[in-house]
C-alpha cells in the first residue's frame, strides 16, 4: 500500500519531531548540538521556512516552523537529518586517519513526524512544550537548555552552546504584549506554568498521527477542507440503528 502523503498546509505552523533510532544518540555531545544548530541556520537559506522554536536534544529534535510548501517542510527537515547522519558516519574515519568508516546503525527512526498546529494559543502551547523539552528529559538543570529557543523567547542570553538561528516569532507571540519586555515577561509566565497535561497529550497524539492539533471547530474545518479524518474516531463498534 502506498504511503499517504504528509499532511501539510503551507503558510501555517507545523510541529516537527526528528527522533533518534533506538539505541542511537546522534546529538550526544555539545559539539554535535552546536553543529546541528548551525545547520539549522544555514538550512533557512535553502528552504522557504520560518523557524519559531526548537530544542536540540541528544536523541531528538523538536521544531515549530512554518513552511511555504510541503516540499519546503521536507527539504528543511530531511536536509538536517542527512547532514547529521553523514557527520556521524564519517566521524570514525576522520579520527582514525586512513581507517575505513565503521558501519553504523541508522541514526534516525525513519520518517520525521509532523503535525499542523492551530494558530493562536495552540502555537504558544507548542512553543512552551518545545522549550521545556530538556526539562522533561532531565537535561536542563537550573539554567535554560542552551540548544533551544527558550532564552530567545524569554529575552535572555544563552548560557552556552551555539548562537541560535534566526527565529521568526508567530503572530501569537507578538500578541503577548506591546513591547519586547511585555512579550518576554508574559512568555516567561507561560513557561513557568508549562503545558497542561491534556494539551501535552494532544500534541503527542498529533505527532504520532501526522495530522493536526487544535480545538474541535478547527479540526472539523480542516476535515471539510482536506477530506481526511483529523479527530479520533470513537472507540468500539458503531452504534446499530434500530428501526
Amino acid at each position: 500500500m502506498a504511503r499517504q502523503a504528509r499532511f501539510c498546509r503551507p503558510g501555517r505552523a507545523h510541529l516537527v519531531r526528528l527522533q533518534a533510532a533506538p539505541g542511537a544518540s546522534p546529538l550526544a555531545t555539545s559539539a554535535q548540538r552546536d553543529q546541528f544548530v548551525l545547520w539549522m541556520a544555514q538550512g533557512l537559506g535553502l528552504a522557504s521556512v520560518r523557524l519559531h522554536g526548537y530544542a536540540v536534544l541528544p536523541e531528538a529534535v523538536l521544531l515549530l516552523l512554518t513552511p511555504q510548501s510541503a516540499a519546503d517542510l521536507s527539504r528543511y527537515v530531511q536536509g538536517l537529518a542527512r547532514r547529521a547522519s553523514r557527520a556521524r558516519a564519517t566521524a570514525p574515519a576522520e579520527s582514525a586517519g586512513a581507517s575505513p568508516p565503521i558501519q553504523r546503525a541508522p541514526a534516525w527512526a525513519g520518517r520525521f513526524q509532523s503535525a499542523l498546529v492551530q494558530p493562536g494559543d495552540w502555537e504558544l502551547a507548542a512553543m512552551v512544550w518545545i522549550d521545556r523539552a530538556a526539562d522533561r528529559a532531565d537535561l536542563a538543570g537550573a539554567a535554560a537548555w542552551p540548544w533551544s529557543s527558550q532564552a530567545a523567547h524569554c529575552g535572555e542570553v544563552p548560557s552556552g552552546g551555539a548562537r541560535p538561528p534566526l527565529l521568526s516569532a508567530p503572530d501569537a507571540y507578538w500578541q503577548l504584549g506591546n513591547t519586547p519586555f511585555a512579550r518576554e515577561a508574559t512568555y516567561r509566565e507561560r513557561l513557568a506554568h508549562g503545558v497542561a497535561p491534556p494539551q501535552c497529550q494532544a500534541l503527542e497524539a498529533a505527532l504520532r498521527s501526522g495530522l493536526a492539533v487544535g480545538d474541535a471547530a478547527f479540526l472539523t474545518e480542516l476535515e471539510s477542507e482536506s477530506g481526511r479524518r483529523l479527530a479520533p474516531a470513537r472507540r468500539g463498534r458503531p452504534r446499530m440503528k434500530v428501526a
